[in-house]
């Protein structure tokens, strides 16, 4: 391959976002570089061409793109991330141990959690089913055949999936918002679906409907149960193709009701905007917060959260529980082993002085209730 189509993957990194990292990347260099630059970018923006968001200047939108503050790279950084990337081996498969099926609905006052995959989490609470960053799919792409693959089965079988009332979608990358999926469940359940600005008109276009996009600290009344959800900030970036990125907003959910809070960090480095959620919701029940794909710190730091950052955010929120995601799904960034979240994990809550049975690594598929306050 020359250099210059060495270069244009380089730039295009964080635009292709979660999609073409680290080892995947390399991978991809053979079976894209017959394609040409042109055909690439083709490739990668199809169906993606109505992203975008047109409103006001603000303190993160600059009238084109979103930003934060600590969040960007340099052209240098990357580059020197890719020459001293040092990849570790994944398995190819992992099989998940059975768990009982998720139950259909939960009673008011009551809450339950259930891991499904990367950030797919099926919360339940005051009789409602939501579910967040929803990947069902084999690869994380933009086609089925295209894109970086799963080593294991989501935790709960689809058709096993309960009827979900509400979809909660982080930001545009392809693990987090899997059009396939949204498809399927938005076919079978017609649920509300809450995203960042810029996102609407796009999910419209795909036929999925009842979309709502949601500004940073802006409120959602669900109009059921008393629940509001807000969309708070992230220290992360969006994009679906190599001139898409940072057209959408990315962010996390809080999701309120008169029982306690849940918070859904979303995919996130770690920032004082923690302590902006803490202020503001004081009765967070359950946080849960990514602890994967953390590695090399130095570069990932803007990007992910590592198991330390996520124990510390844990007892800024003062979460009566914790819980981690966002790991040991799909091989994006083999700069770890497969199980060092659970023993950074280990580590922190030992360093940090936290009970390991306030901050939980559930299995794919295993469901535990939360307690009341």
């Amino acid at each position: 391959m020359g250099s210059s189509r060495a270069i244009f993957f380089l730039v295009s990194y964080k635009l292709f976002s979660a999609f073409f990292r680290q080892k995947t990347l390399l991978r991809y260099f053979s079976s894209l570089s017959g394609l040409g630059i042109t055909g690439i970018i083709l490739l990668m923006g199809l169906g993606a061409c109505s992203i975008g968001y047109s409103g006001p200047v603000s303190d993160h939108f600059d009238g084109s793109h979103f930003f934060i503050k600590g969040s960007d790279h340099s052209f240098t950084d990357m580059v020197k991330w890719m020459w001293e990337m040092e990849t570790v081996e994944w398995p190819e498969w992992v099989d998940n141990p059975a768990q009982p099926l998720p139950v259909e609905q939960i009673g008011n006052g009551e809450l339950k959690v259930t891991y499904v995959n990367h950030a797919t989490v099926l919360i339940q609470m005051d009789g409602l089913n939501i579910l967040t960053d929803p990947i069902w799919s084999m690869r994380a792409g933009p086609f089925s055949w295209m894109g970086v693959k799963r080593i294991r089965n989501p935790g709960i079988k689809f058709e096993d999936l309960p009827k979900i009332d509400l979809i909660l979608i982080s930001h545009d990358h392809f693990d987090h918002l899997d059009l396939p999926t949204l498809t399927k469940i938005f076919k079978r359940d017609q649920p509300k679906v809450l995203a960042g600005l810029g996102l609407k008109s796009y999910l419209e276009n795909q036929k999925i409907l009842k979309v709502t996009e949601l500004d940073w600290w802006q409120d959602h009344q669900l109009g059921m149960n008393g629940i509001t959800v807000t969309f708070v900030p992230a220290i992360h970036n969006s994009g679906r193709g190599p001139l898409l990125g940072n057209k959408t907003l990315w962010g996390g959910f809080v999701i309120s009701s008169r029982n306690g809070s849940v918070y859904f960090a979303g995919d996130t480095g770690f920032g004082d905007f923690i302590e902006q959620v803490a202020r503001r919701f004081d009765r967070i029940r359950l946080a849960v917060l990514p602890i994967g794909s953390y590695e090399k710190r130095w570069f990932m730091k803007n990007q992910h959260m590592n198991p330390d950052d996520a124990v510390r955010a844990h007892l800024i929120l003062n979460s009566r529980q914790s819980m981690g995601i966002h790991f040991a799904t799909f091989a994006e960034h083999p700069e770890q082993s497969i199980d060092a979240h659970e023993i950074d994990l280990k580590k922190a809550l030992l360093h940090h002085h936290v009970e390991p049975s306030k901050f939980w690594i559930l299995e794919f598929g295993e469901g535990k209730h939360v307690g009341p306050f």
